[in-house]
């Protein structure tokens, strides 16, 4: 699944501006070219989507203010609390993986938020509930939670663009997002000032479908090219970094590239903070590569199931 064999020795990120998404006569070239992105690079600057550079900064401001509570007012929160990973995540804490350290951050977790009375609620199906907000900041949950009906959005948007640059009809990946399990992260990796610390997030691939990333100014965001390169992908004002994970890859039967990256330790002298969000389709979703999809032998595998072993092994949980 992990095998980027379009990959190209790439020496940038291309950035792409797709307000034309909206253009009837532009959409057909835009979606060329973002696919062709995704083929050679898997990794791709995108503007002119619908979050503009004040309402990303407020999503900061609130997850700065969050962060910056003591521990146990985020306690209230805990993720713990939530069969569903929803709320806050504490620095190294793991999962039932006895083999996995845990990550040098804290996150807080959002998804879809769903009432009680929700049929999905009361079936209790896996990964579909309501969040755990906060009390504090105030506005936390307003601002929070608008930026991710909008950024689910954008990546409805460019699921759209990528099917049709592959020649597929417009809603062969959206269709299996009406029951989405997608998921914001809003992340802070603690000041790290010292130098032996290379690396704030390991070299890996992300196993979804993508991943629509708004950073910080500091930087450190890296991306291996066909060459064993090191690519930098620095902070763009306003600008999501769009990556294609294993999913996807596999998804497209092998078109589309989920490529490895990592973050450097730039020694900044002040904490880092990331928004990733994870464009994971419905929990009974059985992805199956193009073509294949009529033959009961080719390889598949259950989205929500394999969400679900994921978040058990590397997440505390109630169950």
């Amino acid at each position: 699944m992990t095998d980027a064999s379009r990959l190209a020795a790439f020496d940038a990120v291309p950035v792409i501006d797709i307000a034309s998404a909206e253009d009837p006569a532009q959409r057909p070239a835009l979606a060329r070219r973002m696919t062709r992105a995704a083929e050679e690079v898997g990794f791709i600057y995108i503007t002119g989507h619908a979050n503009s550079p004040q309402q990303l900064d407020a999503v900061f401001d609130q997850g700065r203010a969050f962060f910056d509570l003591p521990d146990d007012e985020k306690r209230r929160v805990d993720l713990r609390k939530s069969p569903h990973f929803r709320g806050y995540l504490g620095l190294l804490e793991r999962g039932n993986d006895p083999t996995f350290k845990g990550n040098y951050l804290e996150a807080f977790h959002v998804a879809q938020d769903l009432p009680p009375d929700h049929p999905d609620v009361g079936a209790r199906m896996p990964l579909r509930g309501p969040n755990l907000w906060p009390a504090e900041p105030v506005g936390f949950r307003q601002v929070v939670y608008s930026y991710f009906l909008n950024t689910y959005g954008v990546g409805i948007t460019l699921l759209e663009l990528f099917a049709e640059g592959m020649g597929l009809p417009t809603d062969f990946f959206t269709r299996h997002y009406a029951r989405s399990i997608a998921q914001l992260r809003l992340l802070r990796y603690p000041q790290q000032d010292d130098p032996s610390v290379e690396l704030l997030a390991r070299a890996h691939r992300d196993t979804g479908v993508i991943t629509l990333l708004y950073q910080d100014d500091t930087g450190g965001l890296e991306v291996e090219n066909k060459a064993g390169e090191w690519i930098a992908a620095p902070p763009m004002r306003g600008a999501y970094i769009i990556n294609i994970g294993n999913t996807l890859q596999f998804w497209s039967g092998g078109r589309l590239t989920s490529t490895n990256h990592r973050v450097r330790n730039r020694g900044s002298g002040a904490p880092r903070y990331s928004l990733p969000f994870f464009m994971t389709p419905d929990y009974d979703t059985a992805v199956r590569a193009i073509g294949t999809e009529g033959d009961a032998d080719a390889p598949s595998f259950h989205v929500g199931d394999q969400m679900l072993r994921t978040y058990r092994r590397i997440w505390p949980s109630v169950a």
